[in-house]
């Protein structure tokens, strides 16, 4: 993984495999760098997903389930796995992402892995209004600039006008920036922040992001959220 040079790394991920054929970590080393297709990079993680099942076995995720992330030997497979959900979410997937992320959760509650703000936007962009609230009353304490923004968009698609312009003006309070980037007075940049602090120009930037296909698929919410910025 910390190879110089793609041959290199290709080398060491097969001898891995040699001594281990379901090495997570080598598998999705070679899908990152020989898959030149969508369709082969989401089977190579598919395979490398499941050479993580096979490796910890059903007994152990029926024991371990809701700590997962707390057992190393887990990572390489939670790591896989998130990947996959990912690229399946790029790829118009959005319901295979979402079957991904929520087993995600159940095995990690704690969501070391930053799952739920992914999974939130997933939910909204499918109109999944009670899977949205669902994840919103599990994680009620969540005071990030997704969660402020993600409820404000519920409560607009559950036909709350009053209850969106009232966690509209909460979401402003955690972090006002994000209204910008949605609505398009500010450009997101190509590559995103590493690091971010709450209500920073960062934190916005990463929020708008996970929530950019969510707005942008709900004409009418992106509509209304315009007109309430250019009213202020």
């Amino acid at each position: 993984m910390e190879a110089e040079t793609p041959a290199k790394a290709r080398k060491l991920a097969r001898r891995a495999l040699e001594k281990d054929p379901d090495c997570v970590d080598a598998l999705v080393l070679l899908a990152d760098i020989d898959c030149r297709r969508e369709h082969e990079y989401i089977a190579a993680l598919q395979n490398a997903v499941a050479a993580g099942e096979r490796s910890l076995g059903a007994r152990f995720f029926k024991e371990n389930k809701g700590h997962f992330w707390g057992i190393i030997e887990t990572r390489p497979y939670m790591r896989a796995r998130l990947q996959l959900a990912q690229l399946l979410g790029d790829e118009g997937r959005e319901q295979e992402a979402i079957g991904h992320y929520r087993a995600l959760l159940e095995l990690n509650p704690n969501d070391n892995q930053g799952v739920r703000d992914v999974l939130l936007g997933c939910y909204l962009a499918v109109g999944d209004l009670d899977g949205a609230q669902r994840l919103l009353r599990q994680y009620k304490n969540d005071i990030s600039a997704v969660f402020a923004w993600g409820r404000t968009l519920h409560r607009f698609l559950a036909g709350d006008l009053q209850g969106a312009r009232r966690e509209l003006e909460a979401a402003r309070k955690c972090n006002r920036l994000v209204e910008l980037y949605l609505t398009g007075q500010r450009k997101l940049p190509k590559s995103m922040p590493e690091m971010y602090a709450l209500g920073s120009d960062e934190e916005a930037i990463i929020s708008a992001d996970l929530l950019a296909k969510a707005w942008a698929k709900h004409e009418e919410a992106l509509h209304w959220l315009t007109e309430q910025v250019t009213a202020r």
